[in-house]
């Protein structure tokens, strides 16, 4: 038996997997980066550095929970 190739979703996922690659790394790069250097502007006494470091942690989880979101419906709403 011969097997149909959708070249369309195979072209779809040849630049949607490694973008989504991409955004899920830099996200959690960003939540390790932020909350590691706002723990340690926090203990040198660095208040204003350690909250914007938070900020970076909190975007970059903020981001992480979107795309794991985003994949979890589109694998549950394509067919």
């Amino acid at each position: 038996m011969i097997a149909a190739l959708d070249t369309g979703a195979l072209r779809e996922l040849i630049w949607a997997a490694p973008l989504a690659v991409l955004v899920v790394t830099v996200a959690w790069g960003m939540v390790v980066h932020g909350a590691t250097r706002a723990a340690e502007a926090s203990r040198d006494g660095r208040g204003r550095t350690a909250g914007l470091y938070a900020v970076e942690a909190l975007a970059g989880a903020v981001m992480f929970a979107g795309a794991i979101v985003v994949g979890l419906l589109i694998m549950t709403t394509k067919s």
